[in-house]
């Protein structure tokens, strides 16, 4: 028979150091592994906005309910190359809207504007909201 090894307490300490140690290695390594886990395959990504979708409402749609609660006349509503809104009041008159500002106002200033030009008896041929302040031509 071979002598039974004595361990010292220091040894014992060691041990248990170790065992400790490679626990927490091996709970850290599960910890990452479920992490990676939840964000791969748990997480959900959002859906992408169509700009086609049913339920969001078109700049042209705004500007047409707007003008007609305004009882603003107009022939047709086109969009011009730089993104901008030609609202054609008639044949001869027109309206250029910016749709980066805000619409209502400037529909507003048109009924505005219009009214003026009515009681002063003069006829526009072009408003522009592009710029700062309007810029009307007669």
């Amino acid at each position: 028979m071979l002598p039974a090894k004595t361990i010292t307490k220091k040894q014992k300490k060691q041990a248990s150091k170790k065992r400790a140690g490679i626990f927490l290695i091996f709970i850290g390594l599960a910890l990452i592994a479920v992490s990676l886990f939840f964000i791969a395959f748990l997480e959900k990504q959002p859906k992408p906005i169509s700009p086609l979708s049913k339920n969001q409402t078109s700049v042209n749609s705004i500007v047409e309910k707007t003008l007609k609660s305004k009882n603003i006349p107009y022939i047709s509503i086109e969009t011009a190359k730089d993104l901008s809104l030609i609202v054609k009041l008639d044949k001869e008159r027109q309206v250029i809207i910016d749709p980066d500002k805000d619409i209502d106002q400037q529909l507003s200033s048109l009924q505005l504007i219009l009214s003026q030009l009515k009681i002063e008896g003069k006829a526009l041929k072009r408003l522009d909201f592009r710029y700062q302040k309007p810029i009307i031509s007669f």
